[in-house]
């Protein structure tokens, strides 16, 4: 068996993951313009997601930012999403 098969990776956690859907939910209420398909959504948030540095942890419970600290990083969910929801636009795939 792969090393991968004795261990729960569901525990495994980019901390950034709610912080991009809460961003991407917030411009949606924003933009009443933007294509909803879930190609659309989904492209939008693995380009933001891949634009954010990674903050991986393993069960919610060790990642507890203050409260300034969740707000920084909610700003710039909500920038990477803006800027990705402007690439989707641009070049959609959907059809």
């Amino acid at each position: 068996m792969a090393l991968i098969d004795y261990h729960d990776i569901d525990e495994l956690k980019n901390g950034n993951e709610e912080k991009v859907w809460m961003a991407i939910e917030h411009h949606l209420g924003e933009n009443s313009s933007l294509c909803r398909c879930r190609d659309c959504i989904l492209d939008a948030a693995a380009i933001a997601l891949n634009s954010l540095q990674p903050r991986y942890h393993v069960y919610s419970f060790h990642e507890k930012a203050g409260e300034e600290e969740d707000a920084a990083l909610l700003k710039e969910a909500r920038k990477a999403v803006e800027e990705a929801f402007k690439k989707v636009t641009k070049r959609p795939h959907h059809f």
